[in-house]
């Protein structure tokens, strides 16, 4: 397999990972139901609220001769009911579930899992609120 092949493996992995522990946090799941409405893929017509992985950017962060990635994972959040106040309280959940979260790879090690970024908005169709959450997650070959 090729290098590149390896990168989208491990991307692949992180993503099935971080998703598996935010659909299994009971904090997470007393928000977005259980199972938990928390999307990688466009899904017709979900309940609200629910979130979605929107997009993965990886960048090469290696160090001490160590190969290593930086991934942003960036979580869009949807809330129709209960105002703005509804869509702060299920970004926080997240949020609170990401600073908690402990994941196990195969063949990488994780460094740093840190949110780093949110807000709330009202979404164009002035009935629901948008959130987004970053979250910077560093990882290491494994020895």
């Amino acid at each position: 397999m090729s290098a590149d092949g390896m990168i989208w493996s491990a991307e692949a992995a992180l993503e099935r990972a971080v998703l598996i522990a935010l659909r299994a946090d009971t904090d997470v799941q007393a928000i977005f139901g259980n199972p938990a409405r928390i999307f990688d893929d466009e899904t017709p017509e979900p309940a609200f609220p629910y979130a979605e992985l929107e997009r993965h950017e990886v960048e090469g962060r290696g160090s001490a001769g160590a190969s290593g990635h930086a991934h942003t994972l960036s979580f869009a959040i949807h809330s129709r009911d209960g105002g703005r106040a509804a869509a702060k309280e299920a970004l926080g959940a997240l949020r609170a579930a990401c600073e908690r979260m402990s994941l196990t790879l195969s063949g990488q090690r994780v460094v740093l899992i840190q949110p780093v970024y949110s807000d709330v908005l009202r979404a164009p169709d002035l009935r629901s609120f948008r959130g987004l959450l970053r979250v910077r997650i560093i990882t290491e070959e494994a020895a």
